[in-house]
């Protein structure tokens, strides 16, 4: 089979902002299977439920070695994967010292002290949809700013700053909707931004999370300098990225669902399990964070040589027939919706329970404020911006 045999990586959206067509038929006859990256270098895609959870488990599995030299690339140029300071780019004892850090303040008993808080944010931001234009926007006027609002509180970043922090995360997240130079001016000018941050918070402690994590810098050594800004980027960057995702395009499902939208407004008590299956049907993105092969192994029967690229797709393991009944279907009321939309393994997004509350916050207020909400056009008019490891709604047009 030559490279243009090969499918080509990122695969198309099937229509409704559904998981690429060719996930189902990959998962059923080759659930780790060769693919063409946009840099032109090839690599194993895993789409299969029980084999990402083995990728996403396996240490031989690298994220850290993408730096080495000639490692296999996504695209060419400068990407998220070279950034040694990025957590998610960490390996080892550094990459468990850095989660040691910030977990505590993400715990699940952590974020239900910040349910009262981020309520009272989506009570506004509704109030202030209420009173605005109809059709209203709700991707750009609820679902992009309630994360980026939580997550600059928790931080310690200015709220007015929200913009700024959305349009270097959508560079520094781009896979291919931006250029090598626009990703690199990205992080250089967050760093330049979260520096100053922390020179203020040094000057001016308070109560979040940037002042917690300088004290762990001056006071008991345990980071360096650019180990503290680059968990600061990571906590302002990842903190709400993914968030904004997964409550735009559950939104956008559970309206395609009307049937499952009454549901949720006349259920309260489903809050919690219809979180979890529109994570599992509706997930943040259609793309994986690959890692590379340190020395030969076997995955799922396959073998796959040291220096081979791996992409675990989190999110197409949850429409896996094997494990989930009928999985195409929605069902807020499904008994076990099980998903790895956080992730598996060392890699488990430490925000994980912030996250879970948000997303119950951002459903359930809606659901007790406009129980009527719709979708203003027909859902197969909504557009989605693609090139991003992220997947969401260009405009999500709604009425009441």
């Amino acid at each position: 089979m030559t490279d243009q045999d090969l499918t080509a990586y990122p695969l198309p959206l099937s229509p409704y902002g559904e998981p690429p067509a060719e996930f189902a038929e990959l998962r059923a006859k080759c659930p780790v299977s060769r693919v063409r990256l946009p840099s032109g270098d090839q690599a194993w895609l895993v789409t299969g439920y029980d084999e990402v959870v083995s990728a996403l488990s396996d240490q031989r599995l690298s994220r850290a070695a993408l730096r080495e030299p000639g490692a296999v690339r996504t695209v060419s140029g400068e990407d998220f994967s070279d950034n040694p300071y990025n957590l998610l780019n960490q390996e080892g004892p550094d990459h468990a010292r850095l989660r040691r850090l910030i977990s505590p303040a993400f715990t699940p008993r952590k974020a239900e002290r910040w349910r009262s808080r981020v309520v009272e944010i989506a009570d506004e931001l509704i109030d202030h949809l209420v009173e605005g234009p109809r059709p209203a926007d709700l991707h750009h006027d609820f679902a992009a700013v309630l994360p980026v609002w939580v997550i600059c509180e928790m931080v310690g970043a200015p709220v007015e700053d929200r913009p700024l922090l959305q349009q270097w995360t959508d560079r520094l997240v781009s896979i291919t909707a931006h250029t090598p130079e626009e990703r690199l001016a990205a992080r250089q000018e967050s760093a330049a931004y979260v520096a100053g941050l922390v020179a203020e918070r040094r000057a001016n402690p308070g109560e979040d999370l940037l002042s917690t994590l300088i004290s762990a810098r001056d006071d008991q050594d345990r980071l360096d300098e650019r180990e503290l800004v680059w968990l600061g980027i990571n906590l302002l960057v990842a903190g709400h990225d993914t968030t904004v995702s997964a409550v735009s395009r559950a939104l956008y499902q559970l309206l395609r669902h009307p049937d499952q939208w009454r549901l949720l407004t006349e259920r309260p008590d489903l809050l919690e399990n219809a979180t979890e299956e529109l994570l599992r049907y509706a997930p943040p993105s259609e793309i994986g964070f690959m890692r590379v092969a340190t020395e030969d192994l076997e995955l799922a029967g396959t073998p796959v040589a040291r220096g081979e690229g791996v992409i675990p797709v989190m999110h197409a393991a949850g429409r896996d027939v094997r494990r989930v009944d009928d999985p195409e279907r929605l069902d807020l009321t499904r008994a076990d919706p099980r998903h790895v939309a956080f992730g598996h393994g060392a890699h488990y997004c430490p925000g994980a329970g912030v996250a879970r509350m948000e997303l119950q916050v951002a459903f359930g207020t809606l659901a007790r404020r406009l129980p009527s909400l719709r979708l203003a056009v027909p859902a197969e008019e909504v557009e989605w911006l693609g090139g991003l490891l992220t997947l969401r709604p260009k405009a999500l047009p709604v009425e009441w």
